[in-house]
């Protein structure tokens, strides 16, 4: 056929087969004799001058066609050159062995950064990134070059930035009441939050007070909207604040208890009890059972969610426990892999002793995955690990009420083992276990060993 009689498109491609791309899997495509696309077999002939490396696509850098690796390599060079030994020298090849189209994206976003940062006009200090805006892309930043050994741990970031954030929380409020609320977080606030040690409480206990100092600003304002101040307060306006929705307003308890006892509250305003949230009913077994048995047998879950989910569904374990598990809990051993949760170590049955052992796991090639971890469940920063918020979408994604099945969990296994071996074993406290055993009405609710005399 001479191509008469056919449209422009089809007569282009007269005596050539159309199709699927073999390599690209692209289809409706005129293909040659090994079945190519024109982009293939154009990508196939490309040569990287900087690599010598053949059949990948080429982007062009100062008018020069290179692979993506040496794009982000070129790229790089013109922020942090080689051969320029400055302080962020070390986060080179952490940068290089990144995914190279998202490490570009990020190098165009932070340039001027981190080229101010390598050559000193900005100081490497925790307390000169706290000045810089654009928060978000600063603590990631902040992440890298701690994970990276470049800035040393900063464990009182978030302290610190509580107490400059205090001001800006209170400022809406007339005088009289913010000087009261400041007097608050000064004595009653801060000082519980600086005597904690411990990094991962602090950092929680911090977010918890800022909800705090929070809910109490937008207590007083509504006061003042009135027309009022604390003095005024009456006892229908606290029970009015309670009832209003959300269990966020129950953490102006902790303020309203200390104006009470120094008068800035009338001493005959009743306060009601701490929150102690809506009763959760436990999975049922059989639910429990049908997602234990995938979690056992569906080898295409993330290692991240099997894992996780058996500590919940089998183990119950919170998790506020789980996202702080590091590869020092994971104990590998000729005779088997355990986990130690308590002050015990668990035995991990196959498939979660082998499970376990690919954690952390590296799902993407971004720059934050480069760096070593210590976390089992890496979060977005080079630092820290997965956010308990995070962890219980996932864990919703799959299925797991995380709440649910741990009391299902919980009450079976104090039905099974004594409670102060469950303790040792599984890191609960006797408390616990044994409110779970009196609602289970387990065999070891009246058990010797465990009574308080």
């Amino acid at each position: 056929m001479s191509g008469r009689g056919l449209c422009s498109r089809c007569s282009k491609g007269v005596g050539r087969e159309r199709g699927h791309c073999r390599e690209c899997g692209k289809t409706d495509r005129l293909l040659d004799a090994h079945r190519r696309c024109r982009w293939c077999r154009d990508k196939a002939r490309n040569r990287c001058p900087d690599c010598e490396a053949t059949g990948t696509a080429l982007v062009s850098i100062n008018g020069v066609r290179v692979c993506d690796r040496c794009a982000l390599r070129r790229r790089l060079d013109h922020i942090l050159p080689a051969d320029r030994f400055g302080p962020l020298h070390l986060l080179r090849d952490v940068i290089v062995r990144a995914e190279p189209l998202t490490a570009r994206r990020w190098l165009n976003r932070s340039e001027e950064l981190l080229r101010d940062l390598d050559t000193g006009r900005i100081q490497l200090t925790h307390e000169s990134l706290d000045d810089l805006p654009q928060r978000k892309a600063i603590e990631h930043l902040r992440s890298l070059l701690i994970a990276a050994d470049i800035l040393g741990p900063d464990p009182g970031r978030a302290l610190r930035h509580l107490e400059n954030a205090i001001p800006d929380l209170l400022a809406p409020l007339a005088p009289e009441h913010r000087r009261l609320a400041s007097r608050w977080a000064t004595w009653a606030v801060l000082p519980r939050l600086r005597a904690l040690n411990d990094d991962r409480r602090l950092a929680t206990a911090v977010i918890n007070s800022r909800r705090k100092i929070g809910q109490t600003a937008n207590f007083l304002a509504g006061l003042e909207d009135d027309g009022r101040v604390l003095p005024d307060c009456t006892q229908h306006d606290i029970d009015m604040w309670f009832a209003g929705p959300g269990a966020a307003r129950w953490t102006v308890g902790p303020f309203l208890t200390w104006a009470r006892r120094r008068g800035h509250l009338p001493r005959s305003i009743s306060l009601p009890p701490a929150y102690k949230g809506t009763p959760e009913a436990p999975a049922e077994a059989d639910e429990r059972w049908q997602i234990a048995q995938r979690l056992v047998r569906d080898d295409e879950l993330d290692p991240v969610d099997r894992i996780a989910g058996a500590l919940i569904v089998l183990y119950a374990q919170p998790l506020a426990r789980i996202v702080t598990l590091t590869t020092e809990d994971v104990i590998v051993t000729p005779a088997g892999t355990r986990l130690k949760l308590g002050d015990d170590a668990l035995e991990l049955p196959e498939p979660f002793a082998a499970t376990i052992q690919q954690l952390p796991h590296r799902r993407r090639a971004s720059t934050v995955e480069q760096l070593p971890t210590r976390w089992l469940f890496t979060g977005g920063h080079a630092d820290k690990p997965l956010s308990v918020n995070a962890l219980a979408v996932r864990m919703r994604a799959i299925g797991i009420q995380p709440r649910r099945h741990r009391i299902a969990a919980a009450e079976q296994l104090v039905r099974e083992i004594p409670p102060a071996m469950l303790a040792g074993v599984l890191g609960l406290t006797i408390g616990s276990i044994n409110r779970h055993t009196t609602t289970a009405k387990g065999q070891w609710a009246t058990y010797a060993a465990d009574r308080q005399g």
